[in-house]
């Protein structure tokens, strides 16, 4: 995609982010250590009520140890962004496509494309590691971009589920 490119973008995207070392181990060989329950500062009863499934939820060690979940199955995960810009996107999406195929090289990532209006209007794409390539460590959200429209009626998570299920995606 990109023929001419500055000396600072060669080295951009020949940088690569470093993991924590329990990370970066096969994911056969990581464990989840739960902790005690998460609440808010303050005003605990509200944010309990706006948040009920996810409020109060442990916190999560990975630790070196045998893990318990099998990902030989393999995946079709749905990516969309939502909201403005914001540095580091594009690496977010690769450490997600990276993880994906580190689980299971089978695995795939589709990315929904202008935000949640792309699981509405069912616009997506594909992401296969020669597009990322050209994106790696370049910073925003334009790859698939990103967008501020509000999925809040149950016609529009229909819609987005029929969407998703017709693509097959699972996760």
């Amino acid at each position: 995609m990109k023929t001419n490119i500055s000396p600072l973008q060669a080295a951009r995207s020949s940088y690569e982010p470093r993991l924590p070392k329990v990370l970066a181990r096969k994911v056969s060989k990581v464990r989840l250590k739960l902790g005690k329950a998460t609440q808010s500062i303050a005003d605990q009863a509200e944010i309990r009520q706006l948040f009920p499934k996810t409020y109060g939820q442990p916190e999560v060690s990975f630790l070196k140890g045998e893990g318990t979940v099998s990902f030989k199955k393999p995946m079709k995960v749905a990516l969309v962004l939502s909201g403005g810009q914001a540095p580091g996107g594009h690496n977010v999406v690769a450490g997600l496509f990276d993880g994906l195929k580190k689980l299971n090289p089978k695995n795939s990532l589709r990315g929904y494309l202008g935000g949640p209006s792309g699981l509405l209007e069912n616009k997506s794409i594909e992401m296969p590691d020669k597009l990322l390539k050209d994106y790696r460590n370049t910073g925003g959200f334009d790859i698939i971009g990103s967008g501020r429209t509000k999925l809040e009626t149950e016609e529009q998570f229909q819609t987005v589920a029929k969407n998703l299920k017709a693509a097959g995606i699972t996760a």
